[in-house]
């Protein structure tokens, strides 16, 4: 009943639901399936490149930490100096 009241156009709607011939479908699953592989491969080498960054960062922080800790000494000794 509810499909009589319906527009004609809706029938476009309702084949376009429907599963496409096996042969495209193929295809853009390979389609997909190698985006997925090649997002997947970005995202590795971001990951990569997160924890190398990640390394180095804590490399710096802690050369930081060491000359401050060395600066720190050195002016306590220059004022030491001083008086």
């Amino acid at each position: 009943m509810l499909k009589s009241i319906r527009p004609a156009h809706d029938s476009a709607f309702e084949e376009a639901d429907q599963p496409a011939e096996q042969g495209s479908n193929s295809m853009d699953d390979a389609l997909n399936f190698a985006q997925v592989k090649a997002e997947l491969s970005y995202l590795n080498r971001l990951e990569e490149r997160r924890g190398t960054n990640v390394a180095s960062l804590k490399r710096l922080k802690e050369a930081r930490d060491a000359l401050l800790g060395k600066g720190s000494e050195v002016a306590e000794i220059s004022t030491s100096r001083r008086l």
